[in-house]
């Protein structure tokens, strides 16, 4: 066999292997390749998935903290009602009334301090004064003054003497105004509670 013939065979195969495995190692490169962006893209979702994981850790760390604090308000809450429920504290309230100034005071006539005070003073169905203070002291007063109480009483007065002077009558009485004291307050334990005082106010000095 001529040698040419056998080198040009030779070489023919020698190209065909190389062929081959040029192709074979293009398609492993691409497979490479491949297999290299799913190992990215399964990285970068990794990745976005322990983020979002760790959005929600902290968003779980934020609710159970604020149910934390609802239940310590809870508690809270809870304390104070069971304190106002148990309050037994006594208050009384009294009522005087100075006809030289037309003032009508509302004296707290026990050893316990009264918050959040309001109070007003009716007649019939008007209101004629009323206050209101933060807070006031044990046997401390709160001071209503109105020209309507001394008038009132002027003129019951003067129905009193328009009938005592009719002959064959007397009508033994004196001047007065009839008046509700409402006050509404808050005991030292928290207890919100309402008085009311009826009050017959005569025009005379207090003392």
């Amino acid at each position: 066999m001529d040698i040419n013939v056998v080198t040009g065979v030779v070489g023919a195969i020698t190209g065909l292997v190389g062929g081959v495995a040029g192709c074979v190692a293009l398609f492993q490169t691409h497979a490479g390749n491949k297999l290299a962006k799913d190992a990215n893209d399964s990285a970068e979702e990794a990745n976005g998935i322990a983020a979002d994981s760790k959005g929600i850790a902290e968003h779980a760390n934020d609710l159970a903290g604020k149910a934390n604090e609802i239940a310590a308000d809870a508690n809270a809450i809870s304390q104070r009602a069971l304190a106002v429920t148990a309050d037994q504290t006594v208050y009384k309230w009294r009522v005087e009334y100075d006809g030289e100034t037309s003032t009508v005071f509302l004296v707290n006539d026990c050893g316990n301090i009264a918050r959040n005070v309001h109070v007003f003073v009716r007649f019939e169905d008007q209101t004629i004064a009323q206050a209101r203070v933060d807070k006031t002291m044990p046997f401390c007063e709160i001071a209503l003054e109105s020209k309507f109480f001394s008038k009132q009483i002027i003129k019951d007065q003067s129905e009193i003497d328009a009938i005592n002077s009719r002959n064959g009558f007397f009508f033994a009485s004196i001047g007065t105004c009839r008046v509700t004291v409402h006050v509404t307050y808050t005991t030292e334990l928290g207890s919100r509670r309402n008085t009311e005082i009826e009050q017959r106010l005569t025009n005379s000095q207090r003392h």
